[in-house]
């Protein structure tokens, strides 16, 4: 009697896969080495892909396998995502560099600008109106409260009118 050796070598296939999809999972959330994980990832889907198209025409149990086809495709998303992440920092720091470069500048241009002695006279001036306009909130603190209030009571009595109209067309 020849005995089939269909199952054990997908079987041996899906294992292989399994085993190589978490490997991949496992290294695929490691900063900066989750890139390495796209080769076992990979691997894991060929040998779990051969397992199951092998199990399917078998008619043999694939749990494993399918698990091991699931775990290593999120592990290769994984490992792409952070390649994206890595260009989309990278290209982030260039625009940082702009920016820093930006404000160097305008730095530049405001102590060409304006004296020192202006300077210090605008933050006073600034300092100033900071100071009126927390006054001018605590004073209108009270008045702001009952508008607020106000508009509550309105808002709940136009709810309540059209629950009443909702309960009149149904009941209609």
């Amino acid at each position: 009697m020849e005995e089939i050796k269909t199952p054990r070598v997908s079987q041996g296939l899906g294992i292989a896969g399994f085993v190589l999809a978490l490997i991949a999972i496992l290294t695929a959330f490691i900063p900066v080495i989750g890139i390495g994980a796209i080769v076992p990832a990979i691997l894991a889907i060929i040998f779990t892909s051969i397992a199951v198209s092998k199990t399917v025409k078998a008619d043999n149990l694939r749990g494993l396998i399918i698990a091991g086809l699931i775990i290593s495709i999120v592990a290769l998303f994984i490992s792409l995502s952070q390649i994206y992440v890595g260009i989309r920092l990278n290209s982030f720091g260039h625009k940082t560099d702009k920016i820093e470069a930006f404000s160097k500048e305008l730095q530049k241009g405001l102590e060409d600008e304006f004296s020192e002695s202006e300077m210090d006279s605008l933050e006073k001036t600034m300092d100033e109106l900071e100071g009126e306009i927390d006054v001018l909130i605590e004073e209108n603190a009270e008045d702001i409260g009952r508008a607020a209030g106000k508009a509550l009571k309105e808002f709940t009595k136009e709810i309540k009118k059209v629950k009443k109209e909702i309960k009149d067309s149904t009941n209609n």
